[in-house]
């Protein structure tokens, strides 16, 4: 079975010296930006059958703005909190049945999961941004493709 993953980082939050990393929220600027992220995400992921985020508060509140987008709920996985191992995630990935599917969490570990399910090496620093992107396309196997990657400010123009 074909499977379509995004792995999006949320949206610009308040400082971590702010407020305790489980709770910190998104900025007003965070807010706005990711409204405009989710609409861009709706013009080029239509057919969205799940959306799953980690459950500190500022990555649930990017999920909610891509759910209203695509009129889909959120569900909430401990494998994408800033601390979990991508075997939790291939883990999450083989236990939907979602044939495409969001992923909202944290940097460094979107990154690291996207590596592992690619099986693909970084010889330099590769991070991405906050609300931006990746989308790894399964075709039969455990091993995906890297379709592409976005940043946010694209995301933001397809509005």
């Amino acid at each position: 079975m074909e499977k379509f993953v995004v792995l999006l980082r949320h949206g610009i939050a308040h400082p971590p010296d702010t407020e305790p990393d489980e709770t910190r929220e998104l900025t007003d600027e965070g807010h706005r930006r990711m409204k405009q992220i989710a609409r861009g995400l709706r013009r080029i992921l239509p057919h969205v059958n799940a959306i799953i985020s980690s459950p500190l508060t500022r990555a649930l509140q990017t999920a909610t703005w891509v759910g209203k987008s695509l009129d889909l709920g959120v569900t909430t996985d401990d494998a994408l909190r800033p601390s979990a191992d991508t075997r939790a995630i291939r883990t999450l990935l083989t236990s939907t049945s979602a044939e495409t599917v969001i992923l909202v969490g944290h940097e460094p570990t979107l990154t690291a999961a996207m590596l592992d399910l690619t099986r693909m090496d970084a010889e330099s620093s590769l991070e991405l941004k906050k609300g931006g992107c990746y989308a790894v396309r399964f075709t039969g196997g455990e091993v995906g493709q890297l379709e592409w990657m976005l940043a946010p400010r694209v995301l933001r123009r397809l509005d």
